[in-house]
């Protein structure tokens, strides 16, 4: 069987040597693309066009990208003269939910509201073929929709598009002094237009259909067709579930392949962590570990894209390999922050990629600059010169020293403070990141053929692990704890406000089976941890914990997947169902009934919280995935025992395949996709 992804480069290379190449016509009407001057006329012209709804402020609406220098976007709204009329912006608000998107984009699917007196409910479908669009919209009621053709985009981007009878028309100007003709049909015509918008009548008995885009558009009478061909094929290879969860994996897909925005400042299309945060076009945040966790659980469907997800946020480091806290983004009159990282899981989600679909190739591209972060830390975050590492901030003090942690307001680190630009606390969390690290960094070494590197990494994880056993445990609590710098080379005093960065040597493998089950004990205690929606930010014992502010209590999908790592070491295949069951339930309770993947969610009632279109809420639908199939070290198929339940999983992928997986009364079978 072929894999996606060599599937998906041929189609690629198809797409650009058959659909994109166009020869340059006298006749001004006859050529899609016309290039001025007659020394230019009579050569080919390549035209790459990008089509998706990469535009961050238009996530239901189409955008065309001509040869990475022109665009013209098509945006689809609900009724003319109300208040909220354009379904762009954002997600929040508009009855909209992020559904189905093919990675391809041969097929877009979406549901929401008008908000005339109608109350109409609008379906609109659209999909690519070639390097045009086409779309539909249905309605239940009679109903009138709003086509905005946005002429606000990318900098530099520029479409003037003008009404038809029967649409719209647009042109840009090449630097080459060419011009992109672009056209929109409708049918129905539409009934009134501006200079920004048509408006369409939209009728049960009678569905709109459009097409639009660049050259020979495809027959309106063929729209139906199209669509139903394109969502027929993406079904057959789209990651799913069904059973008692629920499709919750789809639900990682949809939330995912809608998230992909396109930047002109480096013409990558790769995920961001919200189109909430975006501070228009060309500033879709790269936040550091969000966007390392975005590839981890974008490759399932979409390992092109995911990998440019990657290698977004890595073009943010530094020569000396520092990865910034956030890049590509606009936040106090800062496009990076210089002063901090963020923890380093870079390593691992690349691994995760490579176990998925391996790609030696990324992974040389991608080995040496986490190699570079992984040693920025021992020269930056070890203030004291022992080996062990502290979360630090280069000007912007505690805050900025909190922010690098990841969790913005913890309290773990209560009673440390600033010493010079670190904290003056051995950090039991990310020194077992940093371990962590070591671990995945030699098996890339090791994947790539470099065995001296692998060595050496996996001494490093062996060393580090000896540290924080000798430093980090605390018998009285049987815990790892974080630690106060001493004086005059004593050992300082324990930090013991308990959260689940407690927990994070689980994860590197560093305790023996004595002390790890001295730490389950702690984890597993349901009024510590281990309750209906767990795992809170802080224990459910602590006084804080009620306010259920930010990092303090409420559940958080990135801790969840990196505790889940340290259980798969230690913890016994109850637990881990146990662990994986709940996570993906407090996800898909909320995924049902509103469509919503939360920032966060409130570890007293289960409800999503903070922003609710944040793409790393998905991880806890990929602990499910993971705890039914992984992927050992040595390349073998790993299934988990003790299931009780009726799960069908298809089109997962490892190691360049796609399985299905079926587990039913207590058996879990494993197949490869036909």
């Amino acid at each position: 069987m072929m894999s996606f992804r060599c599937h998906t480069k041929l189609k690629q290379i198809a797409a650009i040597v058959a659909a994109f190449v166009y020869y340059c016509q006298a006749e001004p009407n006859s050529s899609p693309f016309l290039e001025s001057g007659a020394a230019r006329a009579s050569r080919p012209v390549i035209l790459i066009v990008r089509i998706h709804n990469g535009l961050v402020s238009a996530p239901a609406g189409i955008a065309f990208v001509v040869n990475d220098q022109k665009a013209f976007v098509l945006d689809v709204g609900r009724a003319p003269g109300t208040t909220n009329q354009f379904v762009g912006l954002e997600w929040r608000g508009t009855g909209v939910r992020p559904s189905t998107a093919a990675p391809d984009d041969s097929i877009h699917e979406f549901r929401f509201d008008a908000l005339d007196s109608s109350s109409a409910k609008i379906q609109w479908d659209w999909g690519r073929i070639g390097n045009a669009a086409v779309g539909r919209l249905r309605v239940d009621r009679p109903t009138k929709v709003t086509l905005k053709l946005v002429r606000e985009m990318w900098p530099d981007f520029a479409g003037v598009t003008t009404a038809t009878t029967n649409g719209a028309t647009g042109a840009a100007t090449l630097p080459g002094g060419g011009k992109v003709i672009w056209r929109l049909i409708t049918e129905p015509a539409p009934i009134s237009h501006d200079a920004d918008s048509l408006v369409v009548a939209a009728d049960p008995a009678r569905p709109v259909h459009l097409v639009a885009g660049i050259g020979t558009l495809p027959p309106l009478g063929q729209v139906d067709s199209i669509l139903k061909d394109a969502e027929t094929v993406y079904q057959g290879r789209r990651p799913s579930a069904s059973g008692d969860w629920g499709d919750f994996v789809g639900a990682i897909a949809d939330n995912l392949n809608n998230s992909r925005i396109y930047s002109s400042d480096n013409h990558l299309l790769a995920h961001t962590v919200s189109r909430d945060w975006s501070e228009g076009p060309n500033y879709a945040p790269y936040f550091c570990w969000d966007s390392f966790f975005n590839g981890a659980l974008a490759c399932l469907d979409d390992p092109h894209t995911a990998r440019d997800t990657v290698r977004g946020v890595l073009s943010c480091a530094t020569a000396e390999g520092f990865v910034p806290n956030f890049g590509h983004w606009q936040y106090q009159s800062n496009s990076a922050s210089t002063d901090r990282s963020q923890p380093p899981v870079g390593a691992l989600c690349v691994w995760k990629m490579q176990q998925r679909w391996p790609d030696n190739a990324f992974l040389h591209e991608m080995y040496p600059k986490l190699v570079k972060w992984h040693e920025w830390w021992l020269k930056a975050r070890d203030g004291n010169q022992d080996g062990l590492l502290e979360w630090g901030s280069n000007g912007k003090g505690f805050q900025g020293a909190l922010y690098e942690t990841g969790w913005d307001d913890t309290l773990h680190f209560q009673g440390a403070e600033m010493v010079g630009p670190n904290m003056n606390a051995d950090a039991v969390d990310l020194n077992a990141l940093y371990s962590m690290d070591a671990e995945y960094l030699a098996r890339m070494a090791e994947a790539i053929g470099l065995k001296a590197d692998a060595e050496r990494f996996r001494l490093e994880h062996e060393a580090m692990n000896k540290r924080i056993n000798d430093n980090l445990w605390n018998e009285d609590l049987g815990m790892y704890c974080s630690r106060l710098w001493g004086r005059d080379g004593q050992l300082g005093k324990f930090l013991s406000r308990l959260t689940p960065m407690n927990f994070y040597p689980l994860i590197c493998g560093a305790p023996d089976r004595e002390r790890a089950q001295r730490v389950l004990q702690v984890l597993t205690d349901p009024k510590k941890f281990w309750g209906q929606w767990r795992l809170p930010t802080l224990a459910y014992d602590d006084p804080d914990w009620k306010r259920q502010h930010y990092w303090r209590g409420k559940v958080w999908a990135p801790v969840n997947y990196l505790i889940f790592q340290g259980l798969q070491r230690y913890a016994t295949p109850q637990q881990r169902n146990d662990f994986a069951r709940s996570s993906v339930e407090l996800f898909m309770r909320n995924w049902t009934a509103k469509g919503v993947c939360g920032e966060n969610y409130l570890s007293t009632d289960g409800s999503q919280s903070s922003d609710p279109n944040y793409t790393w809420g998905s991880l806890l639908c990929l602990i499910g995935v993971e705890a039914m199939l992984a992927q050992a070290e040595d390349g073998k198929i790993v299934t988990a025992p003790g299931w009780v339940g009726d799960w069908t999983l298809r089109n997962i992928p490892l190691g360049g395949k796609l399985y299905q997986v079926r587990v039913h009364q207590g058996e879990t079978m494993v197949a490869p996709e036909r």
